[in-house]
């Protein structure tokens, strides 16, 4: 332990090692028996932690939590020489307890933890000893629409065990930065627990050109925005916004590529212009439409204040078929994902196109950071395989978000632009399953090879 560590870190330290021990060296396909452990032996177990530690069960079953103001080094001490007794015999069951025991133990704590964390542009793991222990730990934040008990019996995750208390492991060629964002961002939300979206394929014209490349034999592309139609995408762009909060939507998402260099800029400008009282007609949440330059295709995030919460960057390139072959997606290695945090939501992330095609990808951060909601830009030719990714993100109550760009669309393929998004939602049991899945159908223009930039798609989803 280190001195110069607050103690209330120590516990979070403690825990992290607690989870380190577990799936290092006892195997995580113990949690599997744990769930089964009888009444009289998790009796047992809790008068043994009771006996060593400063900790106290309530009559119902929980741990009384601790205040700062009474965690002192003897409390901490014989925290830590009980953990050093556990490892030594290992004691499986009561590492698990004992885990589950801190977990109610720092609840209180875990409020003033989450206020330090929404007062951070970006945020890291409450614990300070992930470099030797693999493991962050971040207070967990509920979902409305998430099963309480989701992947106790699916996934061998130690914080299905766990209460207050995100565990995640590192995660190799990952590197995630977390944003807690400040209830009140979504007052709407907060108040009703349905989350109004909006999204707009825009355009049923590429504002680009795409250019190939050969470099030591590898073929890639890149794309050269079209000068000509900044403005006036641009001006597009915000009037669409505009529609969204006018109509109540607190999230808008627009699709892949459709972006430009200038465009995050201008709509900056254009929010941070509004008084108080037009800002409420904005959504709390955009993501604009990627753009790709300099080897980067990163859609923007931004709050309706105006302020750039992340530029969440495309990781898996697409390759696109020519007569001379396939050409990949020139993109600079980039393996940073922003995980964003709000109460009600849980956690969210946003997914460019093959990032959350590529199942392995996609599954591991879903997974690994249990994800409740993944917004999906896209510029694609067609809806299929991302219809069979939202069936999988279903299984772990994970929403969906995807929207698609029009001018994606390929002359003499309209039969694969039946639908120009999805929003695929957890509902209720008693729900019919065509409930769970919004179909955005592509407009009559688009299909007949025109377009009058009026789509605009309007649903919402919530608790359950």
């Amino acid at each position: 332990m280190t001195a110069s560590v607050p103690d209330r870190i120590l516990i979070y330290n403690l825990i992290a090692e607690l989870c380190s021990f577990l799936v290092r060296s006892v195997g995580k396909d113990y949690l599997i028996l744990y769930k089964s452990i009888s009444e009289t032996e998790l009796s047992r177990i809790d008068r043994y932690i009771q006996d060593n530690t400063d900790l106290v069960l309530s009559e119902k079953g929980m741990y009384f939590p601790v205040f700062e103001p009474d965690l002192d080094h003897d409390c901490i001490d014989r925290l830590y020489a009980f953990k050093e007794v556990l490892f030594r015999d290992i004691d499986r069951k009561s590492i698990i307890r004992f885990m589950q025991a801190l977990d109610e133990a720092v609840a209180v704590l875990l409020y003033d933890e989450r206020e330090i964390l929404e007062g951070n542009s970006i945020s890291y793991e409450i614990n300070t000893n992930r470099k030797e222990t693999g493991i962050s730990v971040f207070p967990k934040l509920r979902c409305v629409w998430s099963r309480k008990n989701r992947h106790s019996f699916s996934y061998e995750r130690i914080d299905s065990y766990l209460k207050y208390l995100l565990v995640v492991e590192d995660m190799p060629n990952i590197e995630a930065e977390h944003i807690f964002i400040k209830k009140g961002l979504f007052p709407r939300f907060d108040k009703t627990k349905q989350l109004n979206v909006a999204a707009s394929p825009l355009n049923a014209k590429s504002n680009f050109d795409i250019k190939y490349h050969n470099t030591d034999n590898y073929q890639t592309f890149d794309i050269k925005y079209n000068d000509s139609r900044i403005k006036r995408d641009n001006e597009l762009v915000w009037q669409k916004i505009r529609e969204a909060g006018e109509n109540g939507s607190e999230l808008m998402v627009f699709p892949e590529m459709l972006g430009n260099p200038l465009m995050e800029t201008f709509i900056r400008e254009k929010l941070c212009a509004l008084d108080k009282e037009q800002r409420k007609l904005i959504p709390s949440l955009i993501v604009l439409p990627s753009c790709s330059e300099d080897g980067l295709n990163y859609a923007p995030v931004l709050d309706r204040y105006g302020n750039v919460l992340t530029r969440q960057c495309k990781q898996n390139p697409f390759f696109l078929k020519t007569k001379q072959g396939n050409h990949r997606e020139y993109l600079k290695k980039n393996n940073k994902i922003t995980i964003f945090h709000y109460p009600g939501i849980g956690r969210f992330a946003v997914m460019i196109c093959k990032d959350f095609l590529t199942n392995e990808y996609m599954e591991r951060i879903m997974r690994g950071f249990m994800l409740t909601l993944i917004i999906a830009p896209a510029y694609s030719t067609g809806s299929y395989d991302f219809k069979l990714s939202l069936d999988l993100c279903a299984h772990d109550d994970c929403n969906v978000i995807w929207i698609n760009a029009c001018a994606a669309l390929i002359p003499g393929k309209e039969a694969n632009f039946e639908n120009i998004g999805y929003i695929r939602k957890r509902i209720g049991r008693n729900r019919s399953r065509e409930e769970a899945t919004y179909c955005m159908k592509s407009c009559r223009k688009l299909l007949m090879g025109g377009c009058d930039h009026n789509c605009m798609y309007y649903d919402s989803f919530g608790s359950v």
